[in-house]
């Protein structure tokens, strides 16, 4: 190929590669795929005594407000609800809607949104009634289309086939090919013409971007509008690119596509295609790199609750190392028939012998990278092994299956095949075969990715369908010598059953208990639960009968047992709370594991680069030595990640106001509140004070959103500010102790 770079042009891509990676890495990442149901209030298949004077709706991902709605139906289908429906900009996953006094009856709530990830549109409803039994009985459907649009997933395959081909081809020229024609000593003849196969190779890539993007973006137009495609074409297409995040990163994919489509016009306006091309491809990496961050950054990593940053990176790193090896793969299919076809026998020999031990250095390092990542992502979306039943599970499974035979294939090329190539003249031959058999196979798997990336999550589904989740939980402990056996059935927020069972030593029941009482506190909030008296049945077992769990998440049952010949046995079992059968969030990944496994994820991946420099060189050699050091630098930041997150407290995040609301504390919050507050929100909090005036968007009406949230997250609020909004930071101006005083008055506002 005769690109003319400086000797150090690979290692200091590499390098360059490295610090874009450790930037993200210590970047935070916020970036919130489907936003299904989590919750509501009032809940589904509720019987309330009361009419309720609003409706909350929580999502799993963050939703465009302008795209989202709720709708509040009546049994005759009218509709009830005062037409105010809004997502809460404080908290994008909080959409609510209020209601008039509402008469006793059954009532359905449809509700409709948009992920400000990947732009997908999710419809449900669900229904609760009022002073009297339910007429029907619904919840967030657990059968859905498969796909939103049956064409997303073709549209999806093209624009990731070529982003992987445009950019693993910059990576192909400037590690692999450029060293490799000067390592052969290739004439210019030939170098030229190598030169335009790979850049049709790269042209076809970027045409191929071109097309899906811009078929997506009508695709997506016409369902958020839901419109035909050519009614799109307008103000729909206006509209997403303007009022939506998906448009945003579509309008950043196609900048960064432009932007090296003009590096590369550069390239032919100075050269006419004869070599040498200088650093103008070098100029192009980074913008091809940028345009697989946009595609990251509306995957289904991006909008993984509790993990968006580590899911996004990994999603990223199993983009760029797909770009070098399947992306670089198509390059070196496309490009060794010209080789046998074009140069002559002793340069094509020598040509194919610096191609192969190279591009297997690529091939390598992004195998170990794609191993590693995979796990990760693959944990991140399926979560436990029942939801690979689930279409996503399925899919992920045979792409997978396809992948093994591309690993055996590039392994037969690198064990059998290049030792050969020196001296057996059908060996070249079997390269071309076996390297356009490895290009065919990454087609294929690119377009399983692209349905793969279309499906929701198998989490999600799987926990709508209940596949893979618990019936109930049993806990078993010992005290004082009595065996206390506890069930908790469904162990599902709304209302359980608790069973106590008793033993002795001997494994005979205890039936001569005075009381057994249990106690249950949910641990993030302070919620002054009394103890409850359980109800003897026989046979050593008591029951308590309509325990409500209200909140998902962690609760403690703590058990006391006394009897007239014993010491009080006391024990206290923790467990985790799943949302309602028909939610979507009842199956998650763990945060704190997540941000382990990453921290076990890059290091592992920077052993591969450890292990792959070491016998090319060590630190003696540039090219060695930039693999190792991107290895080092990467072994080095998983360390950290893993050492931060075991040292991390949880008992220093702050998870209930530390102060009673009692007079004087809200008399203390009233003070701070007039001082410090009143001047924008009003006396009464509705965001109406004589500072409101001018502001956009307008100061919050408390009366409405404190309700929603949490004590920790309106300290946060009060603390930090929200972005953009009028609401400044108060931490510098009010201390902790005076942020919760205000916190504890608010929540009196009505």
């Amino acid at each position: 190929m005769g690109l003319s770079i400086e000797r150090a042009t690979g290692a200091g891509v590499l390098l360059a590669v490295a610090v874009a990676l450790l930037g993200l890495l210590l970047t935070p990442g916020s970036a919130s795929a489907h936003a299904n149901l989590v919750g509501s209030e009032p809940a589904a298949n509720e019987r309330l005594e009361e009419p309720p004077d609003r409706v909350v709706v929580w999502f799993t991902e963050r939703i465009e407000p302008e795209f989202s709605k709720i709708e509040v139906l009546d049994s005759d289908g009218a509709r009830v609800d005062n037409g105010d429906s809004f997502v809460d900009r404080s908290s994008l996953t909080v959409m609510t809607v209020s209601l008039p006094t509402i008469p006793n009856g059954s009532y359905t709530v449809a509700w409709k949104n948009v992920s400000t990830v990947d732009g997908h549109r999710v419809r449900g409803s669900f229904v609760f009634s009022v002073g009297e039994a339910l007429t029907a009985s619904t919840a967030d459907p657990a059968e859905r289309p498969i796909l939103e649009s049956p064409a997303e997933p073709v549209l999806r395959w093209l624009i990731l086939a070529g982003s992987l081909a445009l950019a693993g081809g910059l990576v192909f020229a400037l590690v692999v090919a450029n060293p490799s024609a000067r390592a052969a000593a290739c004439g210019q003849r030939t170098a030229t013409r190598l030169y335009r196969r790979w850049w049709a190779v790269t042209w076809a890539a970027a045409i191929l971007i071109a097309v899906g993007s811009l078929g997506q973006l009508v695709d997506q137009a016409s369902s958020l509008a839901e419109v035909g495609l050519v009614d799109a074409l307008g103000r729909p297409v206006i509209t997403v690119l303007s009022d939506t995040a998906w448009g945003r990163l579509w309008l950043l994919r196609i900048g960064s596509l432009a932007a090296v489509a003009g590096a590369l016009a550069v390239v032919y306006l100075r050269t006419g295609l004869r070599p040498p091309y200088r650093l103008q491809l070098v100029a192009a990496l980074p913008l091809g790199m940028l345009m697989l961050l946009s595609l990251s950054l509306t995957s289904h990593g991006a909008g993984t609750t509790g993990i968006e940053g580590p899911a996004t990176l990994t999603d990223y790193l199993h983009l760029l190392a797909s770009a070098a090896w399947g992306g670089g793969l198509i390059h070196f299919a496309a490009i060794v028939p010209v080789v046998l076809r074009e140069a002559p026998m002793p340069e094509s020999n020598r040509l194919l012998r610096a191609l192969t031990p190279r591009f297997s250095v690529v091939a390598g390092l992004s195998v170990g990278v794609l191993i590693a990542t995979g796990l990760y992502g693959s944990w991140a979306q399926v979560t436990v092994l029942p939801a690979l039943a689930t279409p996503y599970g399925l899919v992920l499974l045979a792409k997978v299956a396809i992948v093994a035979p591309l690993l055996l294939l590039g392994a037969a090329n690198l064990i059998i095949v290049r030792p050969k190539l020196a001296g057996s003249p059908t060996a070249a031959r079997w390269l071309r075969r076996l390297v356009a058999a490895e290009g065919t196979l990454v087609v294929v798997v690119l377009l399983a990715v692209g349905y793969l990336t279309s499906l929701e999550p198998a989490r999600q589904v799987a926990s709508r369908q209940g596949i893979g989740l618990p019936s109930g939980l049993v806990f078993d402990g010992f005290a004082e010598g009595a065996r206390i056996m506890l069930e908790v059935e469904p162990a599902r927020v709304g209302e359980n059953t608790i069973t106590v069972s008793l033993e002795n030593r001997l494994g005979s029941p205890i039936t001569n208990a005075d009381a057994v009482r249990v106690t249950l506190s949910f641990l993030g909030l302070d919620l002054g639960e009394d103890p409850v008296s359980a109800a003897p049945v026989g046979g050593g077992r008591y029951v308590l009968e309509d325990v409500v769990l209200g909140f998902t998440g962690a609760w403690e049952a703590e058990v006391l047992v006394r009897r007239p010949d014993a010491f009080d046995a006391r024990t206290a079992f923790r467990f985790e709370a799943l949302p309602r059968a028909g939610g979507s969030a009842a199956i998650a990944p763990s945060p704190d594991l997540g941000i382990l496994l990453l921290g076990i994820e890059l290091g592992a991946v920077g052993v591969v680069f450890l292990a792959v420099g070491l016998p090319l060189g060590g630190w003696y050699s540039r090219r060695s030595a930039a693999i190792m050091g991107i290895g080092l630098l990467l072994f080095s930041a998983g360390a950290i990640v893993v050492f931060n997150n075991r040292a991390a407290d949880p008992d220093d995040v702050i998870v209930r106001n530390p102060f009673p609301s009692n007079a004087e504390s809200l008399e203390k919050g009233l003070a701070i509140y007039q001082s410090a507050c009143q001047v924008c929100h009003g006396e009464g909090g509705r965001g109406d004070g004589p500072g409101a005036a001018g502001l956009d968007p307008p100061p919050a009406d408390l009366v409405v959103h404190v309700p929603l949230h949490p004590d920790k997250d309106l300290f946060k609020f009060i603390d930090e500010g929200i972005a953009g909004t009028s609401m400044a930071p108060m931490g510098g101006r009010l201390t902790e102790e005076e942020m919760w005083h205000v916190i504890n008055y608010v929540q009196t506002l009505e």
